[in-house]
């Protein structure tokens, strides 16, 4: 009877990625293989530091560069995204990504490799939103992108599990094969989309999407700024807008987190987050399609706002610290927050997804990603300055706090639409209103 239940619980899991488009299978794979070589703000601290020996400092202010060009990479390759085509997008940044890394082969003891890195971040950027607004078009049902972005989710974190480790063993004596190998990736990923992925002009989709489309290519004028769009469309501005928080609350992994391993167990701080780390990635590689499956009936806002009370949790959680300085509070307290960021990583696509037409995604996603930029920029200066006013444990309950905020915005998204919806049906459906 147990073996049963097993049997039926393995056919679950696999039909939560059964059904899926051709295309949409190997975009993941390309994604999956691609994220190999996807750790750029590592390689640059790490050649510039031990390859060339430059201080912690002056590496620091490489790796911030490579942080700020992203901004203005995903909104550029959102806009061009919809200007010139998904695909085209992805293959052509990939391209010279791949070319560029390539290149820093060549100039691998000299400080022209940093300037070329940052390049690459550069270009690399390029691609997020295309990524994004691909699988969008790709899929014309919300519970089918629901399962695509979890896949991607899913395969992107094997490939940066994946990548590092190996670099790890060749980056002190023999950097040019890493960049070499970085650049094969980044060609054989871009490779398999301009062969196995197919995308129509239009594909069938939602009702609102087709009519958007239409009246586009019906009208003689050009399509509207992205500032017009938003205000045509402030719930999804609301939305963009609040998903600061999403990015501010994710980035403390990476930030306060290590600072409070160092604070509670001084030396072996440093090993106790590396653990930290194998207990995220275990639990995204085993949780991911769980998740999924429990969660399928649940609207994106509804799975945004549950990650958020688990952001919350889990990271409010570390607050214990001060006053038991326990591994085991840390581990369960990752476990909690990876939910969270499953939950809300696979899920904060979908809610644009539903409420933009494909001739605009590009620009949307790109938008949302620049928040996520911004976010990821002033969470540590300000987490910082925060940590300076107090002790480090009770930056944790400000954390909470934020985790409470943002789950209470989504909340409140989904009763105003719930409401609007039911006036909708009350009246006749105004397409020259949407995007």
């Amino acid at each position: 009877m147990d073996r049963c239940l097993g049997g039926l619980e393995l056919l679950s899991l696999y039909k939560t990625y059964a059904g899926l488009s051709r295309d949409i299978y190997y975009l993941c794979l390309a994604r999956t293989i691609n994220s190999t070589g996807d750790f750029v703000f590592s390689l640059i601290t790490l050649v510039l530091t031990l390859k060339m020996g430059m201080n912690v400092v002056s590496a620091g202010i490489f790796v911030s560069m490579a942080a700020l060009i992203s901004g203005p990479g995903v909104l550029l390759g959102g806009y061009l995204s919809d200007l010139m085509g998904k695909k085209t997008i992805i293959v052509t940044g990939q391209l010279l990504s791949a070319t560029i890394i390539i290149c820093c082969s060549f100039w691998s003891d000299t400080i022209t490799v940093g300037y070329l890195l940052i390049a690459v971040m550069f270009f690399i950027s390029i691609t997020r939103p295309a990524y994004n607004a691909l699988i969008i078009q790709l899929c014309t049902e919300e519970k089918e992108r629901k399962s695509a972005f979890s896949l991607m989710y899913l395969g992107a974190n094997l490939g940066i599990a994946i990548g590092p480790l190996v670099a790890g063993f060749f980056i002190k004596d023999h950097v040019n094969i890493v960049f070499i190998s970085i650049g094969t990736v980044f060609l054989i990923s871009t490779f398999i989309i301009i062969n196995q992925v197919k995308v129509s002009i239009i594909r069938e989709s939602s009702s609102t999407d087709r009519q958007a489309f239409e009246q586009q290519q019906q009208s003689s004028q050009p399509p509207s700024p992205l500032f017009r769009l938003l205000m045509k469309n402030p719930l999804v501005a609301f939305f963009i807008v609040v998903s600061f928080l999403n990015y501010f609350i994710y980035m403390q992994y990476s930030f306060s987190l290590p600072l409070q391993m160092n604070h509670s167990f001084g030396e072996n701080g440093a090993a106790y987050y590396g653990s930290v780390m194998t207990i995220n990635a275990i639990s995204v590689i085993i949780l991911t399609t769980l998740i999924l499956s429990a969660t399928r009936r649940l609207t994106a806002l509804n799975s945004i706002a549950t990650g958020a009370l688990f952001y919350g949790i889990g990271f409010g959680a570390l607050n214990l610290l001060g006053y038991f300085p326990h591994f085991a509070i840390v581990a369960v307290s990752t476990v909690l927050w990876t939910i969270g960021e499953i939950l809300v990583q696979t899920n904060i696509n979908l809610y644009i997804a539903s409420r933009v037409p494909d001739t605009h995604q590009g620009r949307f996603n790109g938008l949302l990603l620049f928040v996520g930029c911004l976010g990821y920029t002033l969470s540590p200066y300000l987490t910082g300055i925060f940590i300076k006013s107090m002790d480090m444990e009770s930056v944790w309950i400000i954390i909470l706090a934020f985790s409470l905020v943002y789950a209470l915005c989504m909340i409140i998204l989904w009763y105003i639409e719930k409401r609007s919806t039911k006036k909708s049906k009350m009246e006749p459906q105004d397409f020259s209103q949407s995007v």
